[in-house]
């Protein structure tokens, strides 16, 4: 298996960032999706991230890719934040072509999320093989939920080896640093597996990321 590429999702502070950047994380999400704990705002994400910059410059570590995460959201939206993302990451109603048309709009790589239960829900990801960048598998959210993730719910991580795609894949829901070296255990011989994504199980309530478990996670993830 290749290094683990670990994304630490919900970014809202430079602390945070800077945690998960000097512990080796490989990418960092920001929520732009108002109904999340985790919201950020567009001048509050390009702060961080330019602060996060010259950290990078000045230490010597590597600088995350640093991903957007929306839902159904419009140009406009997307206009205010593409000039300072590597990715955007489409959790919503968003089609093939849209995850296309926008990654090519703005010149950034997309992420499409797909929510899983069992194996049966893996074959969704096969609409956007050639749209996306990367696929998210992640839980599916509970009935009723206002939000399409970050909501701490675990799947079955076996019920993948179903995905016979090439494009990479990450997967989350429920990823803890108790759990993470388990559903890394889980991909053991998929080609295509890139890595993981955490958001709550890094967080000591909702929205609110403690630095100790965002280390701890990306040290179980790649160990």
């Amino acid at each position: 298996m290749n290094d683990v590429g670990v994304k630490i999702c919900g970014i809202r502070d430079l602390d945070t960032a800077l945690a998960a950047a000097r512990a080796g994380a490989d990418y960092l999400g920001f929520v732009f999706f108002r109904k999340s704990p985790r919201f950020l705002s567009a001048d509050a994400a390009d702060d961080i991230i330019v602060e996060l910059k010259q950290a990078s410059f000045d230490e010597g570590f590597a600088l995350p890719k640093l991903v957007g995460l929306f839902v159904d959201a419009g140009e406009k939206e997307l206009s205010e934040v593409a000039p300072f993302l590597s990715h955007f990451q489409f959790h919503g109603h968003e089609d093939a072509e849209r995850c296309a048309e926008m990654g090519a709009e703005f010149a950034v790589d997309v992420i499409k999320a797909v929510p899983v239960s069992t194996a049966d829900d893996v074959a969704a990801a096969d609409e956007f093989l050639e749209a996306a960048d990367i696929i998210l598998f992640d839980a599916k959210p509970p009935p009723g939920a206002a939000r399409p993730g970050g909501h701490g719910v675990e799947f079955d991580w076996t019920a993948l080896k179903s995905y016979a795609g090439e494009t990479p894949y990450l997967v989350a829901g429920g990823l803890n640093p108790d759990n993470v070296a388990a559903a890394v255990a889980s991909q053991k011989g998929v080609a295509a597996f890139l890595g993981v994504d955490v958001s709550s199980g890094v967080e000591t309530a909702p929205g609110k990321k403690d630095a100790a478990l965002v280390e701890s996670f990306v040290k179980a993830a790649k160990s």
